[in-house]
């Protein structure tokens, strides 16, 4: 797709929004007089929610009391965005992929600039010569059903629903067509009358457009009509299927890469290749947001994409005569190579995650497909690479790695990663003969603190006191936060016992030290409870249930101090976690 178009030049600055009570006839009456396909719920500033056309095909169609439902019922949340410094063509890919209408549009602060939608997207495409180059045929939706004129709207809009589509053609007894969108379906929500059969809601006649007819001029029309569905009719003038915006959207990022690689061939070995081809292949050579580059069968760099200088820094010039090595990280050994090349030889192409590494030196990882070119009697005659920065997505499954273990608040590890160290530690123990120990750590008089000055400054408190933790054991040691404000602590590989009192005495003395938090100087003390292995138990849960234990006895003696669990303290056991 196009890199000189960002969503910036495209993005609708004017959000239709709504409150989370208005009831959902009246924001489908204020989209269907703004002839907008979307409405967003904003509470307190923020906006909580988005409401489309597509979410009305979930409404109960037989009872229009449902209509007056707030709208926050019904509401998608969280609404999906995208930066507003992204290009059409990442927008495209992001529209497919997860299979949306719709984004907000934030800034690098994530304010919200505006909506972008797929059909600002499809108009605003600049590959005006692929699209004159393809039929409408070549994308056409025969998926879509043909509905009786008679047909409950009940029947009709539940079909829609259940099929996960968007429109079905509405076929009447004169031999006529006409349609039932989405939009459709909100002017019903507006107007809170029922509507018998679906003939009378449907929109007449459907406009069609031939199948050999131009995806160009099927974008023209589309435009024209402020329409998205376009009935497709054969040579006799027979109802064939529809086309839409979306259709046209999913074969260009289907099919132009694809397109590049025959076109750069066919460029450098048929005489016969027509202008129009040179320019589809220049056009879509320069304006992808993958990096490409080709090779020539000694793999001496021959040309490179402008995103080619994007993502790693080289321009053409500097690379120009060189081999890919020039971006070589460092990273893999030669056997990585060899078996690339033994890959590409064996399977006639390669594809995989390899880091590179930038002009700037920055180390990278990129999601690589390599392609060899064949001339008319099958010698490679070139290699061609496509390849994408996947360093945001490498990131983002790291975090979400990161998250599954550790407490979103504090960083600590959370309850599972705890016993999973705990069992670890135990095991070790056990072959070592060594001790180990479990706090169980619970702050005194929390409740209180968060409810008079606020969750945030609670949460600050949390997290220093996560800090003063960490500090307070060896690196070796684990904390963790079990959630709310319990926190655990193993001590591994302990060679005296009569070390563990001082230690924690000296996490007592540094939790009670005055902090400043949010302009409040706030002190807290904390109970702690102690068990070991393996004189109080063998197995990991054992061991939390008599820290717990022993933790509420210190709270219960008078708080700020510490227990060891005890065999008196067994009976107790039980019962205190029944009540926890």
């Amino acid at each position: 797709m196009t890199t000189d178009i960002s969503i910036e030049r495209i993005l609708q600055p004017d959000i239709l929004a709504c409150t989370p009570d208005t009831p959902l006839s009246a924001a489908a009456q204020r989209m269907v007089d703004a002839r907008c396909s979307s409405i967003a719920i904003v509470e307190n500033g923020s906006i909580i929610g988005i409401w489309t056309e597509h979410d009305a095909l979930a409404l109960d169609m037989s009872d229009p009391q449902a209509f007056q439902a707030p709208i926050v019922r019904h509401m998608t949340s969280p609404v999906k965005t995208i930066h507003v410094a992204a290009g059409l063509g990442e927008a495209a890919l992001r529209f497919r992929e997860e299979k949306v209408r719709h984004f907000l549009v934030v800034d690098d602060a994530g304010t919200y600039k505006g909506i972008v939608t797929q059909t600002d997207v499809v108009i605003n495409q600049g590959i005006e010569y692929y699209l004159s180059l393809r039929e409408v045929n070549a994308v056409l939706n025969r998926r879509y059903p043909v509905i009786a004129s008679t047909l409950s709207v009940e029947e009709a809009v539940g079909k829609l629903h259940a099929a996960d589509i968007d429109a079905a053609v509405v076929a009447y007894p004169d031999g006529s067509h006409g349609i039932l969108t989405e939009r459709d379906v909100m002017r019903l929500v507006s107007s809170k009358q029922p509507c018998a059969d679906v003939g009378a809601l449907a929109s007449r006649p459907l406009i069609c457009i031939g199948a050999h007819v131009s995806l160009y001029h099927a974008r023209h029309l589309f435009a024209e009509k402020h329409i998205r569905h376009l009935g497709v009719t054969g040579r006799t003038g027979e109802l064939l299927g529809l086309v839409t915006f979306s259709d046209i959207l999913t074969s260009i990022e289907h099919d132009y890469v694809h397109q590049l690689r025959e076109t750069l061939r066919e460029r450098e070995h048929s005489l016969a290749l027509s202008l129009q081809h040179q320019r589809l292949a220049t056009k879509v050579f320069e304006s992808t947001l993958e990096g490409i580059v080709v090779t020539n069968a000694q793999c001496i760099i021959e040309s490179v994409n402008p995103a080619f200088t994007q993502i790693t820094g080289y321009t053409a010039s500097e690379v120009l005569g060189k081999t890919p090595a020039v971006l070589a990280s460092g990273r893999h050994e030669a056997p990585f190579y060899r078996k690339m090349w033994e890959d590409l030889s064996t399977n006639g192409h390669w594809q995989g995650e390899i880091w590179n590494r930038r002009r700037s030196g920055e180390i990278y990882p990129e999601w690589l497909t390599i392609n060899p070119v064949r001339n008319e009697t099958g010698q490679i005659v070139n290699y061609v690479g496509v390849f994408s920065d996947i360093t945001k997505r490498k990131a983002a499954e790291e975090q979400m790695q990161f998250l599954a273990y550790h407490d979103g608040l504090t960083g600590l590890p959370n309850r599972g990663l705890f016993l999973d160290r705990l069992h670890h530690a135990v095991a070790y123990a056990h072959r070592n003969r060594a001790m180990v120990a479990v706090m169980f750590i619970d702050l005194d008089n929390f409740k209180p603190i968060n409810d008079t000055l606020g969750h945030h400054v609670g949460d600050q408190l949390l997290q220093v006191v996560a800090q003063r933790l960490a500090a307070s054991v060896r690196e070796a040691d684990t904390v963790a936060r079990l959630g709310g404000d319990e926190f655990t602590i193993i001590l591994e590989s302990i060679a005296d016992g009569g070390d563990i009192p001082l230690i924690v005495q000296k996490i007592i003395d540094t939790l009670s030290c005055p902090m400043s938090i949010d302009g409040h100087d706030i002190s807290v003390t904390a109970s702690i409870g102690i068990s070991l292995y393996p004189d109080d138990g063998q197995q990991p849960d054992d061991l939390l249930k008599c820290a717990d234990t022993a933790m509420y006895l210190a709270k219960k003696s008078g708080c700020n101090n510490f227990r060891f669990f005890s065999a008196e303290m067994k009976e107790l056991a039980p019962l205190r976690q029944e009540t926890a």
